[in-house]
């Protein structure tokens, strides 16, 4: 292999950071409400039985008749047999390769809401709309391209709602948006081995929209608006290697490797619309939800810039410049729950849904976030005992068989993904005042 390649084959490795954003859709989070968790998040926002509206429709604030504080922890478990393919590079080497991966990671979420009268309503709420995490052994066949990766995005949300008539009320969310990620990965060893360490944060702002329509205490729909956000993030990264032929070739530039890079990025999150709807008969609650993600005017193309001398030299481009293109495609998320409501002091809930991946084909998919369509059934259960209710929920997610080989980089690794499945676990508190 050309000496050329194995420069871009480490830069490849080193900028790979642009991937944890560009993915985040596959892993677009609803785990706001351990109560919500229960019956698959269907009638996001409108509900009126934990004070999560902040998050997803501020309009459904409403009501919540007492004002309140509330805690839940969501625990996101991760299991996936990996299956080597071949690959351009590689050929057939890990054909027959097998790993796993198997982790769980806590997706917390606080809010807190004021009644200032029985009209307006004001809240404040932090979680995470967006992040991921995939974690491989460090010695795996694609320890080259990916090992750990890890996004996390948080919303500081501050609200207002309105009461405008019996029927309608209105809600509106300004939100600060910090996003931070982490990756590392191994330096193809045809470089002479090492790795790669990337760190990046920043911070954007957006907002929500929302409106609801009660026709009665029993039956309401609900609409909200959250806008699209362009972050502004940058870090630092780390390479370590060594190789003759390369250091004779680039000579102090090559030298770099070992030390620190800076890196700049500007990705976009994706502007979603929210319907949802209740309806309650007898002592059971029907609920449904459907949101759409815009995400084709987010990730078309996606791309990073550094100062890295090396970058400058490989890419012919005084900014350092590397462009991949994902062409990521708009998506749906469908659920519907029922709510069985056994005594005043005791609910029980059920949900089935599905969400459907941005990724269609797998040489836009990468193995970092190799996401697919997914399908999963929730139970939970609510105990009110004075001001206090407890929320338990557990989901069991399944996805499809796919296949992930990004095409804009050509010596990632190949791979299957099987028996694809995640389990959400919660407990949440909320209190009365």
């Amino acid at each position: 292999m050309k000496t050329s390649k194995f420069v871009k084959m480490a830069l490849a490795a080193a900028v790979a950071m642009h991937i944890i954003p560009a993915n985040a859709g596959g892993y677009q989070l609803n785990d706001y409400s351990v109560t919500g968790l229960g019956r698959s998040y269907a009638g996001q926002g409108i509900m009126g039985d934990d004070y999560s509206a902040i998050a997803y429709n501020p309009a459904g604030m409403t009501l919540m008749k007492q004002s309140g504080l509330q805690q839940a922890f969501t625990f996101v478990n991760l299991k996936s047999d990996v299956y080597g393919l071949q690959d351009q590079v590689n050929g057939n080497r890990n054909v027959g390769q097998h790993s796993q991966m198997n982790f769980w990671q806590p997706v917390p979420a606080g809010f807190g809401q004021y009644n200032v009268n029985d009209k307006l309503s004001l809240g404040i709420g932090i979680y995470a709309p967006f992040g991921l995490k995939t974690k491989y052994k460090s010695g795996w066949f694609g320890s080259d391209t990916a090992i750990l990766s890890k996004l996390d995005i948080v919303d500081f949300n501050f609200s207002a709602a309105y009461k405008l008539t019996n029927h309608w009320s209105i809600g509106a969310s300004a939100i600060a948006r910090y996003i931070y990620g982490k990756m590392t990965n191994t330096i193809p060893g045809r470089v002479g081995g090492g790795y790669s360490q990337f760190d990046v944060h920043g911070w954007s702002k957006t907002g929500t929209l929302g409106i609801m329509y009660e026709f009665d205490e029993n039956s309401r729909l609900g609409l909200s608006w959250r806008l699209r956000s362009a972050q502004r993030a940058k870090g630092d990264f780390r390479l370590r290697g060594s190789n003759d032929t390369l250091m004779t070739m680039y000579g102090p530039i090559y030298k770099q490797l070992n030390g620190v890079g800076h890196l700049w990025a500007n990705p976009d999150l994706p502007e979603t619309f929210t319907l949802s709807g209740y309806h309650r008969y007898k002592d059971v609650g029907f609920s449904g939800t459907a949101r759409w993600t815009h995400w084709s005017s987010s990730f078309p193309d996606f791309a990073v810039y550094s100062d890295h001398p090396l970058m400058r030299t490989v890419y012919r481009d005084s900014y350092g410049t590397k462009i991949s293109h994902y062409r990521y495609q708009n998506s749906w998320t469908l659920s519907g729950g029922v709510d069985y409501y056994y005594c005043k002091n005791l609910t029980f809930r059920f949900g089935v849904g599905w969400d459907e991946s941005p990724t269609k084909k797998p040489e836009r998919r990468t193995i970092r976030i190799p996401d697919s369509d997914r399908w999963w059934g929730s139970i939970g259960a609510s105990y009110m005992k004075n001001n206090w209710q407890i929320d338990v929920g557990y989901a069991h997610l399944i996805a499809k068989t796919s296949e992930a080989y990004e095409i804009s980089d050509p010596n990632a690794a190949h791979a299957k993904y099987k028996n694809t499945q995640s389990n959400i676990l919660g407990v949440q508190v909320q209190y009365k005042f």
